[in-house]
């Protein structure tokens, strides 16, 4: 018996062959999306994220009596000590935080010696090198962190990475290996290949609708062969 090209078997096929170019398509990335999914689903994002290397911050007692505190309209007050004995007082608004000393003025940045000396006794790692930053930069480890920042690390081990408020002394943030890796996937999970953080990349929104047809479409089929079709 010859098969009708318009009845459901030639349907079928058609459904058949739009699937599997589709999910030929769509392949590569559902691939990557699996993967990169595992490590996330498996890996601490603590660890990830480096809060092993950073030392827990010893409590300070602050004389308020001999600081001059500035003040700006809805901003927050942050009272803290960056070098050993130095208060320093931060003002937090919309457009981000200023940072004053306790006589009220501009917080001058740490020097390199500095940075060093302070990223040893607030982390676990033993930087020796600094490096001044002070532009963004699209897809960087440092990538919205408050600037200018310091970029510390250990020749010995370059791998790990600090970067420190060049104002406040706060360790923003420390790189190393497991955090690239995340880094990467991350990248190749939301399809955001240049910041590395855009999420509704027309990319990711393309392969999102090719995926959802590659399953659709397989839910036809199963659901048609499951009915007993057969190619006459």
């Amino acid at each position: 018996m010859i098969a009708n090209d318009q009845g459901p078997l030639a349907r079928q096929r058609k459904v058949r062959r739009w699937h599997r170019w589709v999910a030929l398509v769509t392949s590569v990335q559902l691939l990557l999306w699996t993967l990169s999914g595992v490590y996330f689903a498996f890996i601490d994002i603590d660890f990830v994220r480096g809060h092993q290397f950073k030392r827990s911050p010893e409590p300070v007692m602050f004389e308020l009596s001999g600081i001059d505190l500035p003040s700006l309209p809805g901003a927050a007050l942050t009272i803290q000590e960056r070098l050993p004995g130095e208060t320093i007082i931060g003002l937090s608004a919309e457009d981000g935080i200023r940072w004053f000393d306790s006589q009220g003025q501009a917080l001058t940045p740490l020097r390199a010696g500095q940075a060093i000396a302070l990223a040893r006794s607030r982390t676990y790692l033993a930087p020796d090198k600094a490096e001044w930053l002070d532009s963004a930069l699209a897809g960087s480890e440092y990538r919205g962190a408050p600037l200018p920042l310091w970029q510390l690390w250990d020749a010995r081990s370059p791998d790990q990475v600090a970067y420190m408020d060049a104002l406040s002394g706060d360790v923003v943030a420390v790189r190393h290996d497991a955090w690239r890796w995340w880094d990467f996937l991350w990248s190749l999970h939301i399809m955001s290949y240049d910041d590395r953080d855009t999420i509704g990349t027309w990319l990711l929104k393309l392969f999102s609708i090719l995926a959802l047809a590659t399953a659709a479409l397989g839910l036809w089929l199963f659901v048609y062969t499951r009915r007993g079709t057969r190619i006459q």
